[in-house]
């Protein structure tokens, strides 16, 4: 589940924090969950023991985590997944500079992933993104933890975007790039009926791949964008 944490000494006891968070984002970890033993997960992430334990303790602090003494490490029991996101976008609100910075890129290279899409795809990848959105959609109609399942469709579908394009390295870029998006993506899901606005979007940009619509999908993935951005700018 876990990799190991890029070198970072200043940044260590965020990079723990994401790298849990994400878990929760992708469904591998859940309230109640029990994280592995001190000496297992340091190993996994690569960082000391003395690192792992300080972040453990500034979750349990921020409420993500229950300490129990003799027991170990567990993800809170709250209502849902969700609520854990929420707690995590509200103690990490990125800066409005470096949500431009972080846009000005997005909006470069994903609206161009979107026309390479749309001029590469085979009609198999079509049919995977637009069965994301259906099922995302459907899910919805059975669970009350939708900003767990609307965090991971977004994640998965930018990143079948990327592949889409037929393009590796982009993939691999993308795959950085998500990452970097980790605390901007649980502050959007914070704001009211911003999950369900963009998982709409999504569909229209398939609609447009499906019509191989090159002006289409390459205005309705800048649209997204600008209208992702300029939301969360209000927040910041």
């Amino acid at each position: 589940m876990f990799g190991p944490i890029k070198k970072d000494p200043t940044n260590v006891y965020q990079r723990i924090l994401k790298e849990l968070t994400g878990a929760i984002m992708h469904g591998d970890l859940k309230p109640g969950d029990k994280l592995p033993a001190e000496r297992s997960l340091s190993e996994m992430m690569g960082v000391s023991r003395t690192s792992l334990r300080e972040a453990l303790k500034m979750l349990a602090a921020a409420g993500m985590v229950e300490i129990k003494h003799g027991q170990g490490v567990f993800i809170t029991e709250k209502e849902s997944s969700a609520s854990i996101l929420k707690d995590f976008a509200n103690q990490n609100v990125i800066d409005s500079h470096t949500l431009k910075d972080l846009f000005e890129l997005r909006k470069l290279l994903e609206t161009q992933n979107a026309v390479w899409a749309c001029q590469r795809a085979n009609n198999e990848e079509i049919k995977k993104l637009n069965l994301l959105v259906e099922k995302t959609l459907n899910a919805l109609q059975d669970t009350k933890d939708d900003l767990v399942i609307l965090a991971k469709q977004d994640s998965e579908f930018h990143t079948l975007l990327a592949e889409a394009t037929g393009n590796k390295v982009i993939v691999r870029v993308m795959h950085d790039l998500l990452d970097l998006l980790n605390d901007s993506r649980c502050q959007a899901l914070s704001i009211p009926d911003r999950p369900f606005r963009s998982l709409n979007e999504h569909k229209e940009i398939v609609e447009a791949l499906k019509l191989r619509d090159v002006e289409g999908v390459k205005g309705k993935m800048l649209y997204h964008l600008k209208n992702v951005e300029a939301e969360l700018l209000k927040k910041s």
